[in-house]
């Protein structure tokens, strides 16, 4: 451990993930926006608009880009040198009233020179009052010549009182924009007074060693960067003194997040005691009888998963890997580890569907085992809803599989000693808090079919430890995506009806509705699609429907036809995208597939495949396809790694919409961004594990 360690264990409560930096001082003093000159209470009210409360937010409100910038001394001087931008002081000479199209127009005497400022559309009435004879100005805007004059239209303005003493020369003026009706030269002063003020008071945010080891500055010095507050002589070098003030703000902001992160993962195990599971044969009983060898990747998992059961710190870890990859036999495996020792195993899955399946895995598996199980859905009867409650409240049932209805109120477990969730990213970060709350320092075992990309994982799950599955089981061959347009899809329908009729094989059609709208026209849905297709084309098929307004029984009936092989084809929505596996489905059919996201069409793809038969996947594709359209499609053209997929769905889409609205508490960042700044997201999640773990490895 770190002597700096107690600092940073306190700097952020364990509950509390910040995301956007935030600056604070060493000692109380009043930081309040009207304290500043030239804020009054409407420039305030505005500022506050705009998310600035206070001095220490304005000093974060960087510009978003920066000009060069001359002050006129002379008029000639300008003339010749046909500046583009200027900033210079005059005297009112006249006044031209706006009349019909013609602009306002205000004659000025800047140094000899005759000046023109030229308004085609007033800011707001009585403004061309404020310009009366005698009057100085100072103006600031890009230079034209009109008719031999140079000219400023609707240029930034300032009435002045008196003509001050000439500053000194300013070769970049930081521009900030972005705030109705307060100038960047208000801001500009207000910014300067407020570091004048705050700057030596505020705290370092980060160790003064780690700032000397990544070569930044202090906040101060970034700061006074970033707003240009000191003189610019040298360009060249002051462009790399703002790249490194900028990565100073970015790699606190992410070691404020990684230092809450790693605190949580700390707070978590500190004080807990789970349940030591080190009886481990009814696990290799279960692999004994297993009719499959497992794969390099699933073996090691369940060493790494079997030796943190092992332990009295509750295991914190999520298990990713692409469709296919064998997860649940690794998760069923730490179940039978967790039973043998006399704990109680919670799983947990977003859908029925997918809860059924697991169902009937483990019917097979804990059965030849002995081991008790039951499952709460929200379709169960009342009664038998009773007997599954009496079962996980009696400790009976060592197993229990369910979906949200895992976490109701009335749901007890005698002895939880492992949480299993399937399909981590389906599930807020309150409904996993919630199944935690069942036990008493549970183990958890997260699981995703959606391969998240390591910064990604860095930045939302660093309070867990993570094991990636790639190998996928022998057998498997690649799948073949192929992209067509709506007016071949004929000769598509003809294809997989030949092909079913030939060799037997099934097929998904997957569609975005479930019925007609009027509020979506062009887009196919199942009813329809289904009926077109009995009438037509697979006239001779067996077709099921399956679609998320069907009731749990009428679903899992539906399943259990296509898994047995009554049904030819099952026309469905995106209910099919975690967890269902038909082995002799080996073709697939997406309508409308620009409307899915590259994740979503990659888990539907991965339905099929999963035989040992050369599989199809054909998307089918509207008019008018968006830009990032045609790259989600490309993509899955191109292949079918669900870890390169990954990296390009949070390319086109970000990390927010990439995990999903469930997954609260993801940061949003004022100043760093995952994809761009990964190399300091990977140095402050380091540093942060050094300094509280005394461990840079992880």
């Amino acid at each position: 451990m770190n002597q700096i360690e107690p600092k940073l264990l306190t700097m952020i409560a364990p509950e509390s993930i910040p995301g956007r930096l935030e600056l604070q001082l060493a000692e109380p003093q009043s930081i309040a926006l009207r304290d500043l000159r030239g804020i009054g209470p409407k420039t305030e009210q505005r500022l506050q608009q705009r998310g600035i409360e206070n001095q220490l937010d304005l000093l974060l409100y960087v510009p978003r880009k920066y000009r060069r910038t001359y002050r006129f001394h002379k008029g000639p001087k300008i003339c010749a040198d046909r500046a583009e931008w200027v900033e210079a002081i005059g005297r009112v000479t006249g006044v031209v009233p706006p009349r019909g199209r013609r602009p306002l127009e205000i004659r000025l005497d800047v140094d000899g020179t005759d000046f023109k400022l030229l308004w085609f559309h007033l800011p707001y009435r009585g403004f061309a009052r404020s310009f009366k004879a005698g009057k100085i100005v100072r103006f600031e805007g890009k230079v034209e010549h009109d008719r031999g004059l140079p000219t400023v239209a609707h240029p930034d303005t300032e009435i002045l009182k008196e003509r001050p003493k000439r500053a000194p020369t300013t070769e970049l003026v930081p521009i900030y924009g972005g705030i109705d009706k307060v100038s960047d030269s208000l801001l500009g002063r207000a910014i300067h007074n407020a570091c004048d003020c705050l700057a030596p008071h505020l705290e370092e945010g980060v160790p003064a060693a780690l700032l000397k080891s990544h070569d930044l500055p202090t906040i101060e010095v970034a700061l006074r960067t970033i707003h240009v507050l000191d003189s610019v002589q040298d360009l060249d070098r002051f462009s790399e003194e703002l790249k490194t003030a900028r990565h100073r703000l970015i790699y606190q902001e992410f070691l404020d997040l990684q230092g809450a992160l790693t605190k949580r993962y700390v707070v978590s195990r500190r004080a807990a005691q789970a349940i030591e599971c080190k009886e481990r044969e009814l696990g290799r009983e279960l692999v004994r009888n297993l009719p499959f060898s497992l794969t390099g990747d699933q073996k090691k998992a369940i060493a790494t998963i079997a030796d943190e059961l092992d332990a009295p710190v509750p295991m914190r870890r999520l298990l990713q890997g692409d469709v296919g990859s064998g997860k649940t036999i690794v998760a069923l495996m730490a179940a039978a580890i967790a039973a043998a020792n006399g704990a109680q195993v919670a799983m947990m899955a977003p859908t029925e569907i997918l809860a059924s399946q697991h169902l009937r895995r483990v019917e097979g598996f804990f059965a030849d085992l002995k081991t008790p199980f039951t499952h709460l859905t929200g379709s169960q009867s009342a009664a038998q809803r009773r007997r599954a409650l009496q079962a996980a409240a009696s400790g009976e049932a060592k197993l229990v599989i369910g979906t949200h209805a895992l976490f109701q109120n009335d749901v007890e477990f005698a002895n939880l000693g492992l949480i299993i969730v399937d399909e981590e990213h389906k599930f807020g970060v309150e409904q996993r808090q919630a199944l935690l709350d069942l036990g008493r320092d549970p183990h958890l075992l997260s699981m995703t079919a959606t391969p998240i990309p390591r910064t990604l994982a860095h930045a939302v799950f660093g309070d867990r430890d993570l094991t990636t599955i790639r190998e996928k089981p022998p057998g498997r061959k690649p799948i073949r995506t192929e992209l067509r347009d709506r007016f071949r899809a004929s000769k598509v329908y003809e294809y997989v009806r030949d092909r079913i009729e030939s060799t037997g094989e099934q097929a998904y059609i997957v569609y975005p509705l479930v019925e007609a709208s009027e509020a979506v026209q062009h887009r196919k849905n199942v009813i329809d699609g289904a009926e077109q297709l009995a009438n037509g084309l697979f006239s001779n098929l067996r077709i099921g429907i399956l679609h998320g307004r069907m009731n749990g029984a009428a679903k899992e009936a539906v399943m259990r036809q296509f898994a047995t092989g009554e049904i030819d084809v099952l026309c469905s929505t995106t209910v099919i995208e975690v967890g269902v596996d038909v082995p002799n489905a080996t073709m697939m059919i997406v309508e409308n597939a620009e409307l899915f996201g590259l994740s979503q069409l990659h888990q539907l793809r991965g339905r099929i495949g999963r035989g040992g038969t050369a599989s199809i996947c054909i998307l089918l594709t509207g008019s008018g396809l968006t830009e990032d359209a045609r790259k989600r499609l490309r993509a899955m053209v191109e292949t079918d790694d669900g870890f390169q997929l990954a990296e390009t769905d949070l390319r086109i889409r970000g990390p927010g919409e990439f995990l999903g609205n469930n997954q609260a508490g993801l940061a949003e960042f004022r100043f760093g961004d995952i994809l761009r700044d990964a190399q300091w997201l990977q140095l402050a999640r380091r540093d942060a594990r050094r300094l509280i773990l005394g461990d840079a490895s992880r």
